[in-house]
């Protein structure tokens, strides 16, 4: 299992449901919300279910 810079990822997540919002899609407020209080799994699998590509937020060891 990969380690995720989950910070890097929630901010990622924040700007991708806060530019949804922006664009007519008020309800993503929600998921901004949602982005902010998730768990680290959590987060990764709202991700997942968005579309996004975890491997952009692996951590190099």
């Amino acid at each position: 299992m990969a380690a995720i810079d989950v910070d890097e990822l929630r901010d990622y997540m924040k700007d991708y449901c806060g530019s949804a919002m922006m664009s007519g899609f008020p309800a993503a407020v929600l998921d901004v919300v949602d982005v902010e209080r998730a768990s680290g799994e959590e987060l990764c699998r709202m991700a997942e279910q968005m579309g996004v590509d975890l491997r952009r937020f692996v951590v190099n060891s």
